[in-house]
């Protein structure tokens, strides 16, 4: 079973059990009463998204160009919570029996029990040393590898920073970009993270300091795709939900291409060689929704005395091992 985060609402902790393998599922406190005209009137604050189907169909004008400002959505339907690891590899089997001649869950990445992913959808290309890295650490799941709870040592577990690119590659949830002169902010409700990422030109630091968010610098090189590197980030992180890991030599590519007015694309490309042999994605061509412009975010932020209050309560209690 996952852990599930303690966030600063209790009304969340009082969630049921039954959902603790799946993040956290923010509804709306009321019923919004449709408006003349049949469009929905919302309320103004902690804000909803709808669903993936609400955007099926919809026609949208021209894009702006050199412009990715506004908040944006990434429907859960679409794989935004990604609680198996990156979106484009899951750490769960395809469908029928693990590689050990067990019988799984029909590849619903909730199996456990296993030491690496051998056997997996889509593996990723581990070093040896990688693969020590990934061993070491202990994700709740739902995965191959989930332990559990009171087992894990999954950072985001005790209310540590979440970091870069875990946040992406993890709950990707609601998004407000922000664009200034000399910057492009990133405003993420989960955990109340941000990034700066640097549009002035400026170099990377030669010997940076690790960052649990890195060091970003963006560009456009185009009028719709906007290309965001970072370094410097802390190997304290994991990269996943699935303990993927990381070294100090890490840099991330983004890689964010306004589709049209309404819908803007994300790719997110890991490269470590010291972890793995080849770059490999996380996200590929993630689809983003344009919000309206009061869409207002909820607060999300982890706290160490409610999650401290959870583990006694709910999160460390062993599960018997799967026969």
């Amino acid at each position: 079973m996952s852990k599930r985060v303690a966030f600063s609402m209790a009304a969340l902790i009082a969630a049921p059990i039954a959902v603790l393998t799946l993040s956290l599922i923010l509804r709306p406190q009321t019923t919004a009463p449709k408006a003349p005209g049949n469009e929905v009137q919302r309320e103004k604050w902690n804000n909803v998204p709808p669903p993936k189907s609400a955007y099926a169909g919809k026609k949208s004008a021209p894009p702006p160009r050199r412009d990715i400002s506004g908040i944006w959505d990434a429907a859960a339907e679409d794989g935004g919570r990604q609680v198996s690891g990156a979106l484009e590899h899951p750490a769960f089997f395809s469908r029928g029996k693990g590689p050990n001649g067990r019988a799984d869950q029909n590849g619903e990445g909730s199996e456990g029990g296993y030491t690496d992913e051998t056997g997996i959808v889509h593996p990723l290309p581990y070093t040896p040393l990688g693969l020590a890295a990934l061993k070491a650490n202990k994700p709740s799941g739902p995965g191959v590898r989930q332990v559990p709870s009171a087992l894990a040592n999954d950072p985001a577990d005790h209310c540590d920073p979440l970091g870069f690119p875990y946040m992406e590659l993890y709950e990707l949830r609601t998004l407000n970009l922000v664009q200034t002169a000399k910057q492009v902010i990133l405003l993420s409700p989960y955990y109340g993270n941000y990034r700066v990422i640097w549009t002035d030109g400026r170099p990377f630091p030669k010997d940076p300091e690790p960052r649990w968010n890195g060091y970003s610098v963006g560009k456009w090189v185009d009028d719709y795709t906007f290309v965001v590197e970072t370094v410097g980030l802390n190997p304290k992180s994991w990269l996943d939900h699935a303990g993927r890991p990381h070294s100090e030599d890490l840099r991330v590519e983004e890689r964010f291409h306004r589709v049209d007015h309404d819908n803007m694309e994300l790719t997110v490309t890991i490269n470590d060689p010291k972890m793995y042999t080849q770059p490999w994605l996380g996200l590929n061509k993630f689809p983003l929704h344009l919000q309206p412009p009061d869409f207002d975010i909820p607060e999300l932020l982890c706290s160490p005395s409610e999650m401290a209050a959870y583990n006694r309560d709910i999160g460390d209690v062993v599960v018997p091992e799967q026969k």
